[in-house]
């Protein structure tokens, strides 16, 4: 009965030796039916206990993260272990072995990362390097130009500071000719020309051309790095320190360039087998970080799992308060909420891990101790809310906790939700085939049921539209089932087949003959109102051809319907607060809420049902004034017209009323009406405040009786003594009426009337809600004749042979495409949410708060590839 209700719940308190605590807590967060008090909330002060438990965890989850990252570079797939949680429990001298196997393996991936770092920037200032001089060797060959360079080339240019030596009979080193050669951005370039003009006065020749090269970033990933190669000539050396240093601010690479051409072919071949030799290098150690982190892999979804487990163990102690006078604050103790039928499992996990702690320490431990907790100021709303669930409930109970969680021990909607949901979302979406697509999609959900949860435990990125999909499943499938019998009542495939193969059928139930596919006549040989078997399941699929006559006896059908089932459900909810009320002996609420709630609605649907009635078996089509269709009264008309107090309007040769002393039963059912309303805006409040005037006047005479008391002890006391005596008393009746709960008058009176108008404004609008069902009902219908019959029907009745065989071959394809995505997703999600609406608002406002607070307990989930 637990899923009807929630759980009891007991207040217990928890005491742990430190030494075994980590242990004990494992062992709870297994058994997963332990809240615990305080330990979440801001407020709560850390012992300080465990704070370098706590860090190292972090430490080791930072570890952890930046090995997946790396066996993600590589694309190496991790171990799942399927049975981790079971296999491997963690336990409190785990955390040193971790850390050691960790920190193994993240020193030795560090060194061999900061080699592969700079083997590639060493492979990147090589290629650069071999990239100057091929530039160089241009530049001071002419290789690449196209215009005479005779006064450029190296050759020449020593000739003439020769030739200007030996002509002024100078120092050689003054006409020392020197040269850079390096690499720069080309944003940099324009400023460093203008530099080198003002140092060397304009006494330089500079030559300089762009290059594109591809620089290593990472392990299989290279950027385009785009630069000037520039060669820079110049005399004299004093000139050459201050071009170095400018060189210098502008980050400039400077590189070595010989000045003979075979020596700069000598250094070209250098560099390319150093080049080939690093990359030989590279990558060895490449596979070397590889093999790292293969093994790595086989283990890390273990440290992953564990190391989670552990720092929600963790921090759990870490909250905990220290019992600081028992043997140096040894111990720690925490309050907490367990259902009160899993206590005696609680106090059996606590055991075992105790004693598991003792048996890895080779010491006597202290057993823990859980003991229930009876605080006077406990209340009922303070304790959390805890149901239980298994596989197929579960599903249901999501839905209601979506809208809010039961207060505890209140009377839980999803048990009846799992009848009302899919029937009346099946009343929507009836249709036999969208039905059956439906119900096989959920019970494929059901049957692959273990292979689907564990693929998407497998499954690193699971979909969160599959995973709320398929939490559904039992939902789905029996909304399907549910829909299959609403387009069994509504008869909708044998519809179909009347206009697919219509000729001359029979109508039952009536007086016409079908003639063709689209008209309905009378037949003069038949003047009575039987024509053969009548049709026992569902409606006559004679309707669906009848043209005009088929939308308007659905409508009146399915319209009656709505509001048939929508106040059925509202007084089932208004019935389901009474026993509410009930559960928590509030009779008096029972008589001043729930009375005349129920009798206003009973009021309201028993005539909407006579009206229904009446109507629908003393009106037809063919039947002679007063009594045929065009006399028929409006139901909601005559519904207005009967709070208003009005006759109804009709033609002469009909009938005022729809049966005799309908006026009457109109002016009793609202007399009923309207007695109930002031009952239920002001019986509440007054009778709390007669209650109140009672208790007052009882705690008065008390007073009174005590102060005119008078015994031998009191008679010898002083004056002044009695003075004091009084006024304790009174000062003391004055604080306990002070700590009345019982409600401010003006607030319950506002309360009671914010009730009361949402109670009878609601009577009207919920069930003008309940609409709904008819009209999406004639919608989805609509939309599969419009589907049917300009898409399918043109092969299917086409009429031309063979060729109508190929017609419907591509028109197949097309139609199944519209149907699934139209008709059933789209019209099937919006039913759901209509359904939704009427669960969450028309039925549970009349019995369901939803102001509890979930029961949170301390719970390891289950793993998962994502973790």
């Amino acid at each position: 009965m637990s899923f009807f209700r929630s759980e009891p719940m007991s207040l217990c308190q928890i005491l742990l030796h430190t030494e075994s605590a980590f242990n004990c807590l494992v062992e709870l967060g297994y058994l997963g039916v332990v809240q615990f008090r305080s330990i979440y909330d801001e407020t709560a002060i850390p012992n300080n206990v465990y704070n370098v438990e706590i860090q190292r965890c972090h430490d080791l989850q930072r570890i952890i993260a930046h090995l997946q990252d790396e066996i993600e570079d590589f694309k190496i797939n991790v171990m799942f272990y399927p049975d981790v949680d079971e296999d491997e429990v963690p336990k409190a001298i785990d955390l040193r072995d971790m850390e050691r196997q960790l920190l193994e393996v993240y020193d030795e991936l560090t060194d061999v990362e900061r080699n592969c770092e700079s083997l590639r920037r060493r492979h990147n200032h090589l290629y650069e390097h071999m990239k100057v001089i091929i530039k160089a060797d241009e530049f001071l060959t002419g290789e690449r130009n196209t215009e005479p360079v005779m006064a450029w080339t190296s050759s020449v240019i020593m000739d003439l500071v020769h030739d200007e030596m030996k002509s002024k009979a100078q120092p050689q080193d003054k006409f020392q000719l020197s040269f850079f050669a390096g690499t720069i951005p080309p944003l940099r370039f324009t400023a460093f020309e203008t530099m080198v003009w003002r140092i060397t006065r304009g006494n330089y020749f500079i030559k300089h051309e762009e290059i594109t090269f591809p620089q290593e970033a990472g392990r299989k990933s290279s950027q385009l790095v785009r630069k000037y190669v520039f060669m820079l000539y110049f005399l004299g050396p004093s000139i050459r320190e201050k071009l170095t240093k400018v060189c210098q601010g502008f980050g400039i690479k400077l590189f070595e360039c010989p000045e003979g051409t075979a020596d700069r072919r000598l250094a070209l071949q250098n560099i390319d087998q150093d080049i080939k030799y690093l990359d030989r290098i590279l990558e060895q150690t490449e596979n070397h970080r590889f093999r790292i982190l293969l093994i790595a892999g086989v283990d890390i979804y273990i440290w992953k799992i564990k190391l989670k487990k552990m720092l929600m163990v963790y921090y759990v102690l870490n909250r905990m308060r220290r019992v600081k006078h028992l043997q140096m604050s040894k111990y720690l103790q925490v309050e907490c909420w367990i259902p009160t039928a899993e206590v005696r499992n609680v106090r059996r996990a606590l055991i075992v891990g105790a004693q598991q702690s003792a048996k890895d320490s080779q010491d006597n431990m202290f057993p823990p101790m859980v003991t229930e907790l009876r605080k006077k100021y406990l209340r009922d709303e303070d304790k959390p809310t805890h149901f239980r669930l298994n596989r197929f409930t579960r599903g249901f109970q999501n839905l209601i906790d979506a809208y809010g969680i039961a207060a505890y021990r209140e009377l839980n909607p999803a048990p009846y939700t799992i009848i009302t949901f899919p029937f009346l979302f099946a009343v929507m979406f009836g249709d036999m085939g969208h039905g059956v697509i439906m119900a096989s999609f959920g019970f494929w959900m059901v049957i692959k049921e273990k292979r689907l949860i564990e693929k998407n435990r497998r499954d690193p990125n699971p979909s969160e539209i599959w995973t709320i999909m398929f939490a559904g499943r039992y939902i789905i499938a029996l909304m399907g089932i549910f829909s299959i019998y609403t387009g069994l009542i509504y008869n909708d495939c044998l519809s179909k087949s009347f206009n697919i193969f219509g000729s001359r059928w029979r109508v039952n139930y009536t007086t016409f003959i079908v003639e063709n596919n689209h008209h309905l006549q009378l037949d003069p040989a038949r003047p009575d109102n039987y024509l053969g078997d009548p049709y026992y399941v569902g409606m006559d699929p004679v309707w669906d051809i009848s043209g005009e006559h088929a939308i308007t006896t659905y409508n009146s059908l399915k319209m009656k319907l709505a509001i048939i089932l929508g106040v059925t459900q509202m007084m089932f909810g208004l019935i389901l607060s009474a026993v509410n009320y009930t559960y928590k002996r509030d009779y008096v609420d029972v008589f001043l809420v729930f009375i005349p709630q129920i009798t206003f609605l009973i009021c309201v649907f028993c005539y909407l049902v006579f009206m229904i009635f009446f109507k629908w078996n003393n009106y037809g089509g063919h039947i002679a004034a007063p009594y045929n269709s065009a006399c028929a009264p409006s139901i909601l008309i005559t519904f207005i017209n009967m709070l208003l107090l009005k006759s109804n309007e009709v033609p002469p040769e009909c009938n005022d009323w729809m049966f005799s002393s309908q006026d009457v039963v109109q002016i009793v059912l609202l007399i009923f009406a309207t007695i109930s309303i002031p009952i239920l805006l002001a019986g509440r409040p007054l009778y709390i405040i007669a209650q109140k005037k009672r208790i007052i006047a009882a705690k008065s005479a008390a007073l009174r009786r005590s102060r005119t008391r008078s015994t031998l002890t009191t008679a010898r006391r002083t004056l002044v003594y009695n003075v004091e005596l009084s006024q304790s008393r009174i000062s003391v009746a004055a604080k306990r009426e002070k700590e009345d709960p019982t409600e401010d008058v003006a607030e319950l009176w506002i309360h009671s009337g914010i009730h009361c108008i949402e109670s009878i404004l609601g009577s009207v609008s919920h069930t003008a809600s309940y609409l709904r069902l008819w009209a999406l009902s004639l919608a989805h219908d609509q939309l599969s004749s419009v589907l049917w019959n300009m898409v399918l029907k043109i092969g299917l009745a086409g009429g031309h042979g063979y060729v109508d065989s190929v017609v419907i071959f591509v028109l197949f394809a097309f139609w199944a495409t519209l149907t699934l995505a139209i008709l059933v997703i789209m019209e099937g999600l919006s039913a759901f949410l209509h359904t939704l609406r009427l669960h969450w608002v028309e039925f549970q406002s009349k019995f369901y708060a939803g102001s509890g607070e979930a029961f949170m307990p301390f719970k390891f989930p289950p793993s998962t590839m994502s973790g």
